[in-house]
C-alpha cells in the first residue's frame, strides 16, 4: 500500500510530518536513517545515524490539579515519581547537542505544577529550541512569566473543552477553585507580555456514549459555537477541535470509538458539522478554527482505511519521542507501556544512558511491529511511515527530495 492510496483525508499543515521532516535542517538525517535501512537489516546500533530525536514529548511531572473525566492518562497521575532536575536538564543539553530541534510540554500531568517550570522553559529557549506548552489554563500566571523568552513559531495550548463554565467544572473537576471564564481572562494579559507566539483552546468533542475506564463521559459537542466565541473574545488565536479517544482493551492504545456502522453514528456528525458551521462564522485575519486530522476523518468516516493500517515498521520513533518521570518511550500512545519503552527517565543524560536509548531504539526499529501493535490504533504518523517506506524500498527517491522551506520553522512532530 503506497502513500497515495493510504492518503484519502487531507492532512492537517501541523501533521504534514514528511513536509517538517524535509526542512533544509533535517533533510540530511532522513536521507541517513533511509540509506541505513536500505542497506539492508542491521542490528548494530553504531550503525544507526547518530542522532537524538528531532522532537519531543516531554511530561514534566504526572501530577495534576484536575480530575478530568476525560483523561486518557488518568491511570498514571499523582504517582510522586520525579525527575532529578539537573539529569533532566543535563539530557535536554545532551538532545540538544545531537540534534534535538523541538520540545512539546504536554501529558501525563499538569506542566506548571512542576515546581522549576519556568527555569526549565528558560533553560530549553537558551538552548535554542523551538518549544511549546499544553496545560489546562490553572497555571496561566506562570505561563505569562515565562511568555517574554517565547519566539514566533512557540506556542501555547489550553486544554478546555468546554463552552460554559457549568460543562468546564463536571468535564474537569479541578481540585482548587477556579472557572472557563477566569482561565480565558489570562490570555490578553499573557499576549500583553508577548503576542509573537500563538496561543490556542484545545477542545476534545466528546457525545453521549463515549467512554473511558468504564467512566462515562461528560457530553460537550452542543458547545462548540460558544467555546469558539469565547475564545474570540479573549484573544485566543485559534481554537482546535480534535474527537474523543479511548483506550483499547488489547493494548492501552489511544483509539476513536466511534465507527460509522455505530446507530449514534450520523446523529452525531450532524451535531458536530453544524456546530463547526457555527464556529467558522466567526473565522477572521486574527482567528482561526482548526479542525484536526482524527476529526476530518470522524466526520468523512475514512478513519478504518486512512490512519489504520501500519506498515510493520514504525519510523517516526526514531524522529519523535516520550521523555516522562516514568521513562523514555516510542510514542504518546504507549507512554508508560512496557513494550514502547525506550529507556530509564534520565536515558538521554550522559553519554552511557545515549548510548542504551540508541541500542534499544535500534531492535525496536526492527522488531516493534506497528502493523499488529497500532492494528486499532488512528494514528496521525500513518502517512510519514508509509512515506519511509517507500523510499526504504526506492532509495533513488532521495535524489529528488526537494527541501521544503515554510513561511514558519516548525519542527514539532
Amino acid at each position: 500500500m503506497n502513500t497515495a492510496e493510504k492518503q484519502k483525508v487531507a492532512l492537517s499543515s501541523i501533521h504534514d510530518f514528511a513536509a517538517k521532516l524535509r526542512q533544509p535542517d533535517t533533510l540530511p538525517r532522513v536521507k541517513e536513517y533511509v540509506k541505513w535501512l536500505a542497506s539492508g537489516e542491521n542490528r548494530n546500533p553504531e550503525a544507526m545515524p547518530d542522532f537524538a530525536p528531532v522532537s519531543i514529548n516531554l511530561d514534566l511531572t504526572t501530577a495534576c490539579n484536575y480530575a478530568c473525566d476525560h483523561c486518557v492518562d488518568k491511570e498514571i497521575l499523582n504517582l510522586n515519581i520525579r525527575y532529578d532536575h539537573q539529569r533532566l536538564l543535563d539530557s535536554l543539553q545532551l538532545m540538544a547537542e545531537k540534534g534535538l530541534k523541538s520540545v512539546i510540554v504536554i501529558g501525563g500531568g499538569e506542566p506548571t505544577t512542576y515546581p522549576k517550570f519556568e527555569q526549565t522553559i528558560r533553560f530549553m529557549k537558551k538552548l535554542g529550541l523551538q518549544v511549546s506548552i499544553v496545560s489546562n489554563g490553572a497555571g496561566n500566571k506562570k505561563i505569562a512569566s515565562i511568555a517574554d523568552c517565547l519566539d514566533k513559531g512557540d506556542w501555547v495550548r489550553l486544554s478546555l473543552d468546554s463552552g460554559t463554565d457549568p460543562t468546564f467544572q463536571a468535564m474537569h473537576l479541578p481540585k482548587i477553585k477556579i472557572t472557563l471564564e477566569e482561565i480565558c481572562a489570562h490570555i490578553p494579559d499573557i499576549k500583553a507580555v508577548n503576542s509573537s507566539f500563538k496561543v490556542g483552546f484545545s477542545y476534545i468533542v466528546t457525545w453521549q456514549g463515549a467512554h473511558i475506564f468504564d467512566e462515562n463521559i461528560v457530553e460537550n459537542m452542543h458547545e462548540m459555537a460558544e467555546a469558539a466565541a469565547l475564545a474570540k473574545q479573549n484573544q485566543f488565536d485559534y481554537i482546535a477541535f480534535k474527537p474523543f479517544l479511548t483506550r483499547a482493551e488489547i493494548n492501552n492504545a489511544e483509539i476513536i470509538d466511534l465507527e460509522a456502522s455505530d446507530k449514534r453514528y450520523q446523529k452525531i456528525v450532524k451535531v458536530i458539522s453544524e456546530q463547526l458551521d457555527k464556529a467558522s462564522a466567526l473565522e477572521d485575519g486574527s482567528f482561526k478554527i482548526h479542525r484536526t486530522t482524527n476529526l476530518k476523518m470522524l466526520l468523512t468516516g475514512e478513519k478504518s482505511t486512512d490512519n489504520i493500517g501500519q506498515p510493520q515498521r514504525c519510523h517516526m520513533q526514531f524522529f519523535r519521542q516520550i521523555l516522562s518521570p516514568l521513562g523514555t518511550y516510542n510514542c504518546p500512545v504507549y507512554r508508560n507501556q512496557p513494550h514502547g519503552q525506550l529507556g530509564e527517565k534520565d536515558g538521554y543524560a550522559d553519554a552511557k544512558g545515549y548510548a542504551g536509548v540508541r541500542d534499544t531504539c535500534t531492535s525496536m526499529i526492527h522488531d516493534f511491529n506497528a502493523t499488529k501493535e497500532c492494528e486499532n490504533v488512528t494514528c496521525l504518523y500513518n502517512h510519514v511511515n508509509w512515506w519511509f517506506e517507500d523510499l526504504i524500498k526506492n532509495p533513488e527517491k532521495l535524489d529528488a527530495l526537494i527541501p521544503h522551506t515554510p513561511e514558519e520553522e516548525d519542527y514539532f512532530l
